[in-house]
């Protein structure tokens, strides 16, 4: 007996938990700030002519996710009254120096004052990654004369704002960060990019689009594990009748 309709019904199973896996995380960071949502794209796998005298007939052999995008638009900005939380506005990004070393780029804006050994204070993010300037270095918090004020708006001229050729093409990794690659192409500072003192741009996530997506592929799951289901009990009648 062919397993082409097993094979087909278990490619859709694996392709639907996967796009339930990514819906899942644009849900679980819906209050996450800065967070971009994904979307994955489904992808026909190959098409086969039927033995039959009409080539126009074909059959599929399952789907399977083509690739994932990630939405970059620009998300609401979020009033916080705090001085040191900042949002990029459009597809501007903050670059951190994280405590591995590596430079990744953050929309998450809501930065701290971490004391050094010499007794300045350098700007860092939530996850302990030193923020960055414009040529790419450190920032050590600029204070008013001898005061324990800081110089916000010094500050806020000093943190560095980075563009891509294709934001879309970022890596999407831990901790809320993105990592460049070739289809991103290289960061470049811009200082045109706004910086808003006192707001945090939102997460991206739609609620009622990645509801609405959970019950499409849930069903669609469902589907595809009852003809796998179905498949196997023909199967074992088949074999039954040979026995």
């Amino acid at each position: 007996m062919s397993k082409i309709g097993y094979y087909t019904a278990a490619s859709g199973v694996i392709s639907y938990q996967m796009g339930m896996d990514v819906t899942a995380n644009n849900l679980a960071n819906v209050n996450t700030a800065g967070f971009k949502a994904s979307r994955p794209s489904f992808a026909d796998l190959i098409y086969t002519k039927r033995n039959t005298e009409n080539e126009e007939v074909q059959f599929g052999h399952g789907s399977r996710i083509d690739k994932t995008d990630l939405m970059f638009e620009q998300s609401q900005l979020r009033t916080t009254g705090r001085e040191l939380d900042y949002a990029a506005l459009d597809e501007g990004l903050f670059a951190i120096e994280t405590v591995t070393g590596e430079i990744c780029y953050t929309k998450d804006g809501a930065f701290y004052l971490s004391a050094m050994e010499d007794g300045t204070y350098q700007l860092c993010d939530s996850k302990g990654g030193f923020v960055l300037d414009y040529d790419g270095n450190r920032i050590t918090v600029p204070f008013i004369g001898e005061s324990t004020d800081i110089d916000f708006d010094t500050l806020t001229e000093m943190i560095g704002v980075y563009k891509f050729e294709n934001p879309y093409g970022l890596d999407q990794i831990s901790n809320n960060y993105f990592r460049a690659n070739q289809s991103s192409g290289e960061a470049a500072a811009d200082d045109t990019v706004v910086k808003k003192s006192g707001y945090l741009e939102a997460s991206s996530t739609n609620i009622a689009n990645e509801m609405s997506k959970v019950i499409e592929y849930q069903r669609a799951f469902q589907l595809n594990i009852t003809m796998v289901k179905t498949h196997n009990e023909l199967e074992n009648i088949v074999n039954n009748l040979r026995n």
